[in-house]
């Protein structure tokens, strides 16, 4: 059970990597004949059964490897060379769509990951900012605890539009692959299918997009905050709540009135939170991997913008 957990997160653990000339059950003089004979095929094949061996799921791993094995034991045995070309463009594809996965599942965890701790931050912030004035002798009134609600409802929004943005931006998972091809330190090969197999490690793919989820929505937190201080603090006056705080503290309970001006300034500073949130794709980062010489990234969706 713990093995099938880690293994959803972090994909199966590595083994000892096995080069076709290793495999049982193939002759290796027929082998040296099917690398004369057809030098392209068989490299594409040699780098697509090295990324087997190291896809991100294990019914991946097993289920590729020998399928190509299996194919390319029944060419030596005198079939066909098109079932091992067959064998070949079906395994490039599925490892294709393993790297995919691996890559969305890291990222959906760092976006998961940052919307469960925000309320986590949310309440140690707002037990800090009730017990740390007493440590002054002070405390806080009527009005400091709104003005403090009010910056973690907009610091809760700013994480939910983060998240938001960029799982609007992202509506296909291979674009995790084709947006990381131009990261030097993910480049293993020529693409799914090519020499190399797959062009990105999908173990690596996954632990990236995780940190850079997280990532995102660390950016969605500041962007509301900042957003938050120059709304309350005047600067911007072309947003202003419904009520402020001196407004709603008086020396009586609130009314009805009071307490519907209350829920519609929450519901502002969520709002202007969210907003500021959905603006996390301004910060570089995400899926965009530092570029080679002369080449520029794009984020999962820029192009679909510009057109």
């Amino acid at each position: 059970m713990l093995r099938d957990v880690r293994e959803w997160f972090d994909g199966a653990a590595d083994g000892e990597i096995r080069a076709l000339e290793e495999v049982p059950g193939i002759d290796p003089e027929r082998l040296r004949e099917l690398w004369c004979a057809e030098p392209e095929l068989m490299l594409r094949l040699d780098g697509l059964h090295t990324a087997a061996q190291r896809a991100f799921e294990r019914r991946t791993r097993v289920a590729v490897t020998d399928e190509l094995l299996r194919a390319l034991r029944a060419v030596a045995q005198g079939a066909d060379v098109a079932r091992l070309e067959t064998a070949v463009a079906l395994a490039g594809t599925r490892l294709e769509a393993d790297t995919a996965t691996a890559g969305a599942r890291g990222l959906n965890t760092g976006l998961t990951c940052g919307i469960v701790t925000s309320p986590v931050i949310l309440l140690v912030v707002f037990a800090l900012g009730e017990w740390v004035p007493r440590l002054f002798g002070a405390g806080l009134g009527c009005q400091e605890r709104l003005a403090l609600a009010g910056a973690l409802v907009c610091f809760a929004g700013g994480a939910m539009g983060a998240v938001f943005s960029v799982i609007v931006r992202l509506r296909d998972p291979r674009q995790l692959i084709r947006d990381s091809l131009v990261s030097d330190s993910l480049v293993v090969g020529d693409g799914p299918g090519g020499a190399g197999g797959p062009a990105v490690d999908p173990v690596q793919l996954s632990r990236a997009l995780r940190q850079e989820g997280w990532y995102r929505v660390v950016v969605g937190w500041f962007l509301a905050t900042a957003l938050y201080l120059l709304v309350a603090g005047g600067i911007l006056t072309l947003l202003t709540p419904p009520a402020s705080p001196a407004e709603l503290c008086g020396p009586g309970p609130l009314s009805a009135d009071g307490h519907g001006a209350l829920v519609k300034t929450w519901f502002f500073w969520a709002a202007i939170g969210f907003l500021a949130g959905l603006n996390e794709r301004w910060a570089r980062g995400l899926l965009r991997h530092p570029s080679a010489p002369g080449v520029e990234a794009t984020g999962p969706g820029d192009g679909a913008r510009r057109s």
